[in-house]
């Protein structure tokens, strides 16, 4: 009923404005191109390029750990990590492309993680002390519940003093595998997205050449669905399922990072990446061009205050699940990102003619 409706209103919206001939196709395509040339440059590129930053200082800080074992070099550590999440958090929702080679996300952040797959491969990895498991190619291939942050966040829960005894030097020869296979992931992303024979240069084709996209659209559909599978994500996984349907059904063990206590900068990084997507990868623009204003300001009027209603939240998300309080503002939230993604999934999909799933020029 709902892909009719959109059938519908897009009908109605081209009847209005005229039969569709080449010039308006032509028109179409340049604004297509354009959302890609800006989210790529823009965006994608920048964001992938910070997290391969973020990867060099975390393996940086880890091999300065692991070599002296202080407090000191330990907090080091910690923030690194933390930057590194961060920096994931704010460009993850690009679900295409080199990211999905060799299953890169899946191996910076398994996750969610409903069987604790995490927990009961992270030890044995660590009983079994197998020193050849750790390396680089061997390591790579071994299984993704232990090749990135959700395990890398389990070995620094102890802090300094974890880190501690005979098993030590095992769990930071680990600490260190897994810094540097995440440096690597980093650096092979945003090396894979370069302009000249990269991702970068294959989306800039899409329609024309060997370009596995038939159509220009296309590009800006896969945009469309990493932004709106990111934001469902925020309000139906990180949010919903450790919300549970009441305060005695609350599982805050299923949020994001709540070890680390990351779980609330996690959501308001996701969002400010999401947003910035929609403003700087060229969507607000192609709004504002196509007359659509109103619409404009709206979404990134909710897009605003979806980040600042996340950012207000006080103390932990993992006490929030259980509060009344904390409750009553994390549903808010969740009734905002529900308002973003009908006007992202449908007012803009419609105006831009890029409905994610199908298009009017795909003969269906």
């Amino acid at each position: 009923m709902q892909r009719i409706l959109i059938l519908m209103v897009s009908f109605l919206a081209i009847s209005a404005a005229g039969p569709a001939g080449p010039a308006r196709a032509a028109d179409a395509d340049e604004t297509f191109k354009a959302i890609t040339k800006a989210s790529v440059f823009d965006h994608i590129i920048p964001r992938y390029e910070l997290l391969a930053t973020a990867g060099v200082g975390l393996e940086a800080a880890a091999t300065t750990y692991c070599q002296d074992r202080t407090a000191q070099s330990f907090t080091g550590l910690d923030s690194a990590f933390r930057d590194y999440w961060m920096a994931w958090a704010g460009i993850r929702h690009i679900q295409f492309g080199p990211v999905q080679s060799q299953n890169r996300g899946f191996r910076i952040q398994f996750w969610p993680d409903f069987r604790n797959k995490i927990g009961k491969q992270l030890s044995r990895v660590l009983a079994a002390e197998n020193s050849t498991a750790l390396e680089k190619t061997t390591f790579a291939k071994t299984s993704i519940a232990v090749q990135g942050l959700p395990a890398l966040e389990r070995l620094l829960l102890d802090g300094h003093a974890g880190f501690a005894g005979s098993k030590g030097a095992f769990k930071c020869a680990l600490t260190e595998t897994i810094t540097l296979n995440l440096a690597t992931i980093a650096n092979n992303i945003a090396a894979d997205w370069n302009p000249n024979d990269g991702y970068a240069h294959t989306v800039a084709t899409a329609g024309v050449g060997e370009s596995p996209y038939s159509e220009a659209y296309e590009v800006p559909v896969e945009l469309l669905q990493s932004l709106l599978g990111e934001l469902e994500a925020s309000r139906d996984v990180r949010l919903g399922r450790p919300l549970g349907s009441q305060a005695n059904k609350a599982r805050p063990k299923l949020a994001e990072a709540w070890r680390s206590g990351l779980s609330k900068a996690i959501l308001v990084e996701s969002l400010k990446g999401t947003g910035d997507l929609y403003r700087s990868g060229g969507f607000e623009q192609a709004l504002r061009n196509a007359g659509e204003v109103a619409l404009a300001d709206r979404i990134s009027a909710g897009f605003q205050k979806a980040v600042t209603q996340a950012d207000a939240l006080e103390g932990s998300l993992y006490d929030a699940f259980t509060a009344p309080e904390g409750r009553k503002k994390l549903e808010a939230v969740r009734a905002d990102l529900k308002v973003l993604t009908g006007l992202l999934g449908t007012d803009l999909a419609v105006a831009l003619d890029i409905s994610p799933g199908f298009n009017s020029r795909d003969g269906d």
